[in-house]
C-alpha cells in the first residue's frame, strides 16, 4: 500500500428515467449517469479534516466526510458542474467521488460492492434510508436497472441510448429527499395501488427501452410516470408547470426527477429549439444532457 499526498476522483451525476419512490419498497428503477459531475480532491495537512473549498455549504458535509476520512489531516476541494438538490444526484456524486479518492490517497483498490458500502454510508448521511439506486448509478455509469433484494443492490446494465433527445428543465428549487421519503412513508398505505403502478411502468419501459423503441413510445410512460408521483404527493406547481412546459415544446414525454418537491424535469425526445427561451422566461434554465459511459 502506498500513501500519496494529494488524490483526486469524479463520478457523474445521475436522473431516474422511472422508479422513483417505489425503488424505496423494492421496486425496480431505470437510472442512468449524465455528463455533469463531481470532483473531489484530498490533500494531506496538518489539521482536522474539513472542506477547504466547495460550490455549496451545507451542514451535512462534516458528518459526510467522518463516514469515509479520519477526523484529521485531511482538506477537501469540491468542483461540480451538477445543480445541487435538484435530482441530479449531487449527493451521490460527491459520496462516490470522496469515496475513491479517498481509496486512491491510500493506495487501496475498491471493488465495487466496497465503493457501493462506502458511497451508501456517506449517502445516508444526506438523505436517512436511501434507496441506493443514485450512488449506485453514479458508481456504475451508463444505464441501468436497479433493484434492491434482500439488501444487497441488484444491477442490470441497459443500452446506452444516445440521440434520443434527453433535456432537463431545473426550476431552481431544491428538494429534500430524506423530508419526501418521510413523506412518502408516512402516506402508506393509501398511496400503495400508485406505488405498484409505477413499478408496473418501470417493466414496461424496460422492455421498450431494450427493444430500441423511438422516444415517441417511450414519452407517453414519462408522463404517466409523473402523474403518478403527483398522486403520491412529491410534486409541485412548478415541476407541474414544468412538464407542461416541455410537452407544449415538442416533448415526446416529461416527468419530475429525483424525490421531488422541488428540483428538476427530465424531458424526452427532442424539443423544439424554443425551449431555453421559454424555461428562462419563467426564471428556468434547460439544457440537454447525454448518458455518461458505463465505467464498470
Amino acid at each position: 500500500m502506498s500513501l500519496r499526498a494529494v488524490a483526486e476522483a469524479t463520478a457523474p451525476g445521475k436522473l431516474i428515467l422511472a422508479g422513483e419512490h417505489a425503488v424505496v419498497y423494492g421496486a425496480p428503477a431505470i437510472a442512468f449517469a449524465v455528463d455533469r459531475e463531481t470532483r473531489v480532491t484530498l490533500r494531506r495537512r496538518p489539521g482536522p479534516t474539513a472542506v477547504d473549498d466547495a460550490p455549496f455549504a451545507d451542514a451535512r458535509l462534516g458528518a459526510a466526510l467522518s463516514a469515509v476520512l479520519p477526523a484529521g489531516g485531511i482538506g477537501v476541494s469540491i468542483a461540480s458542474t451538477l445543480p445541487v438538490g435538484r435530482g441530479m444526484g449531487s449527493s451521490a456524486a460527491l459520496a462516490i467521488a470522496l469515496v475513491r479518492a479517498a481509496a486512491t490517497l491510500d493506495g487501496r483498490a475498491l471493488t465495487p460492492a466496497e465503493e457501493h458500502a462506502a458511497g451508501f454510508a456517506v449517502e445516508a448521511v444526506f438523505h436517512g434510508t436511501p434507496s441506493g439506486v443514485d450512488h449506485g448509478v453514479c458508481g456504475a455509469g451508463g444505464c441501468v436497472r436497479y433493484r434492491r433484494v434482500d439488501g444487497a443492490p441488484v444491477f442490470a446494465r441497459l443500452p446506452v441510448r444516445q440521440g434520443i433527445g434527453l433535456w432537463v428543465i431545473d426550476t431552481g428549487a431544491p428538494g429534500d429527499t430524506a423530508e419526501m421519503v418521510a413523506g412518502v412513508r408516512a402516506r402508506r398505505p393509501g398511496i400503495d395501488a400508485a406505488l405498484a403502478a409505477i413499478a408496473r411502468g418501470v417493466d414496461h419501459l424496460t422492455a421498450l427501452w431494450c427493444a430500441g423503441a423511438p422516444a415517441a413510445a417511450l414519452g407517453p410512460l414519462l408522463t404517466d410516470n409523473h402523474r403518478l408521483l403527483q398522486d403520491i404527493g412529491v410534486s409541485t406547481p412548478a415541476l407541474d408547470a414544468a412538464v407542461s412546459l416541455a410537452l407544449a415544446h415538442g416533448a415526446a414525454g416529461a416527468k419530475l426527477c429525483g424525490a421531488g418537491g422541488g428540483g428538476v424535469v427530465l424531458a424526452l425526445g427532442s424539443p423544439n429549439a424554443a425551449l431555453p427561451a421559454a424555461a428562462a422566461a419563467q426564471g428556468w434554465s434547460a439544457f440537454p444532457v447525454g448518458i455518461a459511459p458505463p465505467r464498470r
